[in-house]
């Protein structure tokens, strides 16, 4: 008869550059108690980071709740705890939100909001130019974990103020409906040559606000490859192309 021993230990991504290599060792039953028992000032994040990522969900709602610190919590264990916000167990997600609520409840959790708003529009600006290379949840998890967001708000009143936040930074073409009676101020159509010799067109007009922008561009499909609408507006640009809306 084969025996089969539980594994000790696992590893997860070390994506901070925490520790001496890729990963990051932890035990595979560590007492969920105590996560943090005994763990040295400056090893603190590296666990923290690790018992977030943890494959066994019973820890990492014990990382949520015993980690992050409010006026000690570090960008890496803030940016893991918004990941949570999209984990697959339900009792992870509702803590996430607590968590990051007693940590951002006096700028109404805006730097979570802008997180997953890169998440959502599929890119952040790097240098002027968007880039993709730091994003890790995707559009729909993002959407979701923002829902996850506001379900954890303290009160009414913090609720209001972050669905503002969200309003104002997030693009949700949903929220919008198609108005195809809607008339923008034509500013330009011109071909540009890409990077990689691709002829595209842009075909740029002006608008009041970001919800003309979009009722605009919902009831305008596009279905050529390379062909792009763009609208300006004071709160910044939004375009549509053949995969659908987006901001720049």
């Amino acid at each position: 008869m084969r025996i089969f021993r539980r594994p000790k230990t696992v590893s997860v991504p070390d994506r901070y550059g925490l520790g001496d290599g890729d990963a990051i060792e932890l035990p595979a039953r560590p007492d969920v108690a105590k996560l943090f028992d005994g763990v040295p000032a400056g090893d603190r994040t590296r666990m923290v980071v690790g018992y977030l990522n943890h494959p066994d969900p019973a820890v990492r709602l014990a990382a949520v709740q015993q980690g992050p610190e409010p006026g000690t919590a570090t960008v890496a264990e803030v940016e893991e705890l918004v990941d949570r916000l999209a984990d697959l167990d339900p009792a992870v997600r509702a803590a996430a939100g607590a968590a990051l609520w007693d940590l951002q409840a006096d700028s109404d959790c805006e730097r979570t909001v802008l997180v997953l708003r890169d998440e959502i529009r599929g890119h952040t600006m790097s240098f002027g130019a968007p880039s993709a290379e730091s994003l890790r949840l995707g559009r729909e998890p993002a959407e979701q974990a923002l829902q996850t967001l506001l379900a954890s708000a303290p009160d009414d009143d913090a609720h209001a103020r972050l669905q503002a936040l969200i309003d104002e930074h997030v693009l949700l073409p949903d929220s919008v409906e198609a108005d195809p009676t809607l008339t923008l101020e034509f500013i330009e159509k011109v071909q540009r040559l890409s990077d990689d010799g691709q002829v595209a067109t842009y075909e740029a007009y002006r608008a009041d606000d970001r919800a003309q922008a979009l009722a605009y561009l919902k009831a305008h499909p596009v279905t050529e490859e390379f062909y792009y609408l763009e609208v300006e507006t004071p709160a910044g640009t939004f375009g549509r192309d053949i995969n659908g809306i987006y901001d720049i």
